[in-house]
């Protein structure tokens, strides 16, 4: 026996492995994919399936004849979605001679010719689908020999096609027929199948499943399926059918399965049954049946499930008369109709029936012992019905049945007994009822397992209220008014697994009342008034799913659950920490936690068990998230974070351990929070590819998190994805790099020490470095701007120059903001050493002129903006350097003629803004302008409103400039500018000119001072004073310049050279840098003092707390006194009040003339304090006659060029000095005076004029 056996499995093994060779040599056209058959309907092979265009077709690439006829059982073809009319050409599948099921998928055919199968005849399985049910333009057709080559056809699947007519008898060659599927057709006649009784022999005798659903059958004959002797299954739905011959069933004696669903049925013929005694399921659901005849189903004596839902039948007695003898009925369903009463015994003769329907109906009163009967009904359903009592003997009768239904009723009232025959009841609904109290029927079920009691009006639960029922295991009291329960509530409770008390109006529950229930599993709590769940979980070992949300608990810790809690839900609560004081964060095996809308602020590597999946703490006011708090959570899955208040986070707040590869990276939701995203925050816009080695979660909605920018002038809030890497930026005062040395003192250059009243911002990287001076009424360039600034905005000022050498030593600076500073003049070598300016704004200023030389180091400089100034000439050659510049604005200026065509020079030019100046209207111009706005002005973003004047009348707009139409003069058209002379009446004028005078003296005292100094840095006159200095021979110095060691940078860069270098040079005696460092000091420096024409002090804190230089001071003070002529000057650094000083120093400054850093004028003043400077004969200046001649002059033409300057020009001096203190009148008066100086605009003043306004 076992070597037959040995023989057996060899034989067996061979074969598989013989068919699997050949199967691996199977080859298939480039548009098919083949898998081996594992179907018992068909035999081992090949399934072939093909995905072509349309077969047929001129699209189609797919050549059938290929495929290999061996192995080739099964074949699938699968056409395109779009519309494409095929045809199945005559033998184009002959080859095919082993294939047995043939499947054509959304393939557009017109017909099945009559040898389109031709050469199929092992075929047993035929599915054609057309998918053109609803398109009743295409309409399949069938020949009527289509299937007479492939007599072995066992299922024929032609649903979906639109057929509407079929030949007759076309089915009668299958004799081998067992499935036909018509479904989702055209048909509107069941003869057109001719499948009724044939007198030679019979059609498709063996078919024992027909389909006829969704088609258009309005009636049945008689014996339409008379033929089909072996059918059992047929389908009606969903067509029109309204009558039913009485007879149309006949000859279907094994039909076990009939579905009528969905027609337009109203009535049955009483005898409609009586052929078809082996039915078992009747489907007649969604009709308008109102009642059956007495007879109609008294023949079936097997039948089990008889649906008649969705009908309108209202009353019951049909089911005495239809189920008198002896039936088998086990499934009765009466939903969804019209009944109202239940009377008598209807139910009487079906003794068998396990399951009952009654639900959506409007039952009203049931009988006593109605049911009585229905000793097998396992299953009741009343839900959704009207019933508000049920009485003692509702239900007798009904021992066997387990589960009741009855939620969605109007109950009030249950008797005490109703229940009392149930002893098999085990799942009772009366959700969603009008009970007040428990019913104390209930108490008498103590096998009832299931107990849904939700959606009522019970307030009172006792310890006695669930006394008997200890077989239960799930009670739901949700939605009830249910109040504070005791301990010994759930006594004798040991079966109880599931019990849920949620949306109650539950205040606290005492220690211990879940102990009883020591198998319970889930707990619903949530939408009530607890306060406190201590000591309520504790002794719950199989506890694993705990729901307390919405409730008034405000202090939790893990030790209050146990620890094989899995499923925790504590959101919408008053807590706001997630206390762990046992640490059990390694025992408890918790994964899932809802701690959402809460008032947490802060968690650690505590909060979470080291085994959570899931954790939510969306909504509540979380600040603080420290360091590697998730790092032990290596099943960690997702952590919503979303609207919190979380502003910081630090780079490993967020790190994991390594996630190995097989795993997903967890999930994190961070949007909605208010975060500051400073130069420590820049890595979190990198986190989702900071995974090399997958240490960081992947934020999820990213895109979505938004940032506080700390720079205020960057967009206040913005996805952190948009932001630049040097936007995220850090506050500081001071920073001293590494490398740095020197730090300790005052004027180092690598120490980074923000201006007084300023802001400073860095990167992590010190690549952006932000200085922020704006608006903080600075008169000057604040000191101790850092070196490696980047970013320098000084706007909103009050500066009316800036002197050379302000930038100097900045060579990193890209930006940089002088716009509405009120600057009325640029020096020579203001930007110099700004050779990286990217950005210049000088916009909104008082600038008048461009001579050419300001602009000259900035060789990068791509944006200058020069807008809202009082621009009125511009050298031809200022642009022509900057050869990087992209943008440039020069609108809302007086610009008349400047020659626009120049800026062809500035090749990578691509925004220039030129409106809104007052440009000339010589014909001239404006055609050269034209030209060049249309041949190279395409980048001139205004060229719409460029246009001339003539003036201060507005001509033609540059663009509509006619070169004809210039020729002659009195074309041109002009548009004279409204001025109403109305508010200057000549009568007046005599009291002004009064005002004016006594104004002026008022100004001239006030300004006095600033007039001198005017005058000495304008034409070298000190007016009305005298030169007490010594002659320049007798001393060997001009000045002898004392100051502290710390202030030595200041000193040497910036005082020195500047008085030394300058357009007139002084010979200084500096402290440090001419004086040898020897014992006697103190000779040296009284000697030096006596050798200087004067003494400049410069004097700082450091200078103060230095005693040497104090003594300094004194000597200085002491020379003054002694010879009259020794000047003591002091340059004062810093801020220091003369209280704070000690009564020495106190005398010498006030002795002195004091001169402030910083100061408007600082250099004219300390030049006018200053005696004048050394002029070799031999040494020439260049001196600027007008606004184009510059002449080199040696001392003495120099002294006469001022005295000739002065005697030439002393009426327009005196004219623009009257006209000054006009002018200040006339700005600060009323609405006349502003008209007036409107007057005064018009006029043609003197240069001087202008001039001496732009400085006062």
């Amino acid at each position: 026996m076992k070597d037959q056996f040995k023989l057996i499995t060899l034989f067996l093994t061979l074969l598989v492995h013989t068919t699997q060779a050949y199967v691996m040599d199977y080859v298939a056209p480039s548009d098919c994919q083949w898998t081996t058959i594992r179907n018992h309907h068909i035999e081992p092979g090949v399934l072939l399936t093909c995905h072509v265009s349309g077969v047929g077709t001129q699209m189609d690439s797919t050549n059938f004849s290929l495929i290999q006829s061996l192995h080739t059982n099964g074949l699938t073809i699968i056409c395109d979605d779009r519309y494409v009319e095929g045809r199945l050409t005559n033998s184009s599948l002959a080859h095919l001679r082993h294939l047995q099921s043939l499947k054509f998928e959304r393939c557009s055919f017109s017909e099945l010719a009559d040898d389109a199968l031709l050469g199929l005849a092992a075929l047993k399985n035929l599915t054609i689908h057309t998918g053109k049910f609803d398109d009743s333009r295409s309409i399949f057709n069938i020949g009527p020999l289509s299937f007479s080559k492939v007599r072995e056809l066992e299922y024929l699947d032609l649903a979906s096609n639109n057929i509407v007519s079929i030949p007759e008898y076309v089915f009668c060659g299958l004799i081998n027929l067992k499935l036909l599927n018509l479904s989702h057709n055209g048909l509107q006649d069941v003869k057109q199948l001719g499948l009724e009784e044939r007198k030679l022999f019979p059609c498709t005798p063996e078919l024992q499943m027909l389909d006829l659903s969704f088609n258009r059958l309005k009636y049945l004959t008689d014996e339409i399926l008379s033929s089909l002797r072996r059918l059992r299954n047929v389908t009606f739905s969903d067509n029109q059918i309204s009558q039913m011959s009485p007879y149309a069933l006949i000859g279907l004696q094994r039909l076990q399965f009939i579905d009528l669903s969905n027609n337009k049925l109203s009535e049955f013929h009483p005898h409609f049954f009586h052929h078809t005694t082996e039915l078992r399921e009747i489907l007649l659901p969604n009709n308008t049946i109102a009642g059956f005849p007495s007879a109609l189903f008294r023949s079936l004596s097997q039948l089990l499930h008889l649906d008649v839902s969705r009908n309108i039948i209202a009353d019951l007695h049909f089911l005495l008369d239809s189920f008198k003898n002896p039936n088998r009925l086990k499934i009765l369903n009466l939903s969804y109709n019209k009944i109202r009463r239940i009377e008598g015994m209807p139910f009487q003769s079906l003794v068998s029936l396990q399951v009952l329907n009654l639900r959506e109906n409007i039952i009203e009163y049931i009988a006593e012992k109605a049911f009585s009967h229905l000793t097998s009904l396992k299953v009741l359903d009343l839900t959704n019905n009207r019933l508000k009592l049920i009485e003692a003997d509702t239900f007798n009768g009904l021992m066997n049945l387990h589960e009741l239904w009855l939620p969605n009723n109007h109950m009030e009232l249950i008797h005490s007994d109703a229940f009392m025959n149930l002893t098999r009841l085990h799942y009772l609904s009366l959700k969603n009822n009008s009970l007040t109290s428990f019913p104390i029927a209930i108490n008498k079920m103590e096998y009832l397992q299931n107990l849904d009691l939700s959606f009522n009006s019970m307030s009172n639960i006792t310890n006695d209220t669930f006394e008997n029922l200890k077989s239960l295991a799930t009670l739901d009291l949700k939605y009830n008014f249910i109040g504070n329960l005791s301990r010994g509530t759930l006594r004798d409770q040991y079966s109880l697994k599931n019990l849920d008390l949620s949306c109650n109006r539950i205040q606290s529950l005492e220690h211990g009342i879940f102990d009883d229930a020591i198998e319970l599993e889930r707990i619903e709590l949530n939408d009530n008034l607890l306060s406190d769940i201590n000591g309520l979980f504790m002794n719950l070992q199989n506890l694993k799913s705990l729901n307390v949300s919405r409730n008034n608990i405000t202090w939790f810790d893990y030790a209050l659950i146990p620890t094989g809690l899995i499923h925790l839900d504590m959101h919408s609560n008053h807590i706001d920490s997630l206390g762990n004081y046992f640490e059990l964060e390694s025992v408890l095996k918790l994964r899932f936690m809802d701690a959402s809308f809460n008032k947490i602020t802060e968690i650690n590597p505590a909060t979470f068990p080291h085994g959570m999946e899931v954790a939510s703490l969306r909504n509540n006011s979380l600040k603080i998230i420290n360091a590697f708090t998730f790092m032990s959570k290596t099943n960690l899955t997702s952590v919503d974070l979303r609207n919190n208040n979380i502003q910081n986070l630090d780079i490993n707040a967020l790190r994991l351990r390594s996630v190995p590869i097989t795993r997903n990276l967890p999930i994190v939701y961070l949007s909605e929070n208010p975060l500051h995203c400073d130069c420590t925050m820049e890595w979190l816009q990198r986190i989702n590819n900071l995974d090399d080695l997958r240490q960081y979660p992947h934020i999820t909605d990213l895109d979505n998190v938004l940032c506080h920018m700390t720079f205020p002038r960057q967009n206040a809030l913005i996805p952190i994805t948009r932001a630049k890497s040097n936007a995220f930026l850090c506050r500081y005062r001071s920073h001293c790099f590494a490398l740095c040395h020197c730090c300790e003192f005052d004027a180092c250059d690598c120490e980074m020490v923000c201006p007084e009243n300023c802001t400073c911002y860095s990167d992590q990287t010190w690549n952006t470095n932000i200085v922020d001076c704006s608006s903080r009424r600075y008169s000057r360039i604040p000191s101790r701007i850092p070196m490696d600034v980047t970013d320098l905005y000084l706007d909103g000022n009050d500066m009316s120059q800036v002197g050379s050498h302000s930038f100097i030593g900045r060579k990193n600076m890209r930006i940089l903001h002088l716009n509405g500073s009120n600057i009325h003049l640029i020096r020579n070598r203001t930007f110099n050493g700004l050779q990286n300016l990217l950005k210049l704004h000088l916009e909104h200023n008082y600038i008048s002129s461009i001579q050419g030389h300001e602009f000259t180091n900035l060789t990068n400089l791509q944006e200058l903006y020069l807008s809202y100034n009082r621009l009125t000439s511009i050298n031809n050659s200022s642009f022509n350097h900057l050869r990087f510049l992209k943008v440039l604005y020069l609108d809302h200026n007086n610009l008349i003629d400047f020659p626009v065509w120049n800026l062809n020079f500035n090749h990578r030019l691509m925004e220039v803004s030129l409106g809104h100046n007052s440009w000339t209207c010589s014909c001239e111009f404006l055609g050269a302008f034209q030209d060049w706005l249309l041949v190279s002005g395409s980048y001139v973003v205004d060229r719409e409103d460029v246009r001339c004047y003539k003036n201060l009348t507005a001509g033609l707009y540059i663009m509509e400039f006619n070169s004809t139409a210039c020729a002659n003069h009195s074309a041109l058209t002009y548009y004279k500018a409204e001025f109403s002379k109305n508010y200057v009446p000549v009568m007046i004028l005599a009291p002004c000119l009064f005002l004016l005078l006594i104004f002026s003296l008022v100004l001239f005292c006030v300004y006095n001072n600033e007039m001198k100094i005017w005058f000495y840095s304008r034409y070298g006159i000190r007016l009305f004073q005298r030169n007490n200095f010594p002659p320049e021979g007798e001393k060997l110095f001009d000045a002898f310049l004392s100051y502290c060691k710390k202030d030595e940078a200041f000193v040497s860069q910036m005082l020195a050279p500047e008085l030394e270098d300058g357009a007139y040079p002084h010979r200084l005696c500096l402290r440090y840098r001419d004086l040898p460092m020897a014992e006697y000091v103190a000779e040296a420096i009284s000697e030096a003092i006596e050798c200087s024409r004067c003494t400049v002090t410069v004097i700082s804190e450091q200078y103060l707390k230095s005693e040497w230089c104090v003594y300094e001071l004194k000597a200085a003070h002491h020379e003054s006194q002694i010879n009259r002529k020794h000047r003591v000057i002091v340059v004062l650094l810093d801020k220091i009040g003369l209280k704070e000083l000690d009564n020495d120093i106190r005398i010498c400054l006030r002795s002195a003339t004091v001169v402030h850093w910083g100061d408007r004028r600082f250099w004219e003043k300390l030049r006018f304090a200053m005696p004048e400077a050394r002029l070799h004969k031999d040494r020439t200046i260049e001196v600027q006659i007008d606004d184009s001649s510059v002449i080199k002059l040696n001392k003495k033409e120099l002294t006469r060029l001022h005295s000739w300057r002065i005697v030439r020009r002393f009426p327009d001096l005196f004219y623009s000095f009257v006209c000054v203190l006009v002018w200040r009148l006339v700005e600060q008066g009323t609405c006349f005076l502003c008209q007036l100086s409107l007057f005064w605009r018009t006029v043609k003043l003197p240069p001087g004029f202008l001039r001496l306004w732009e400085r006062l």
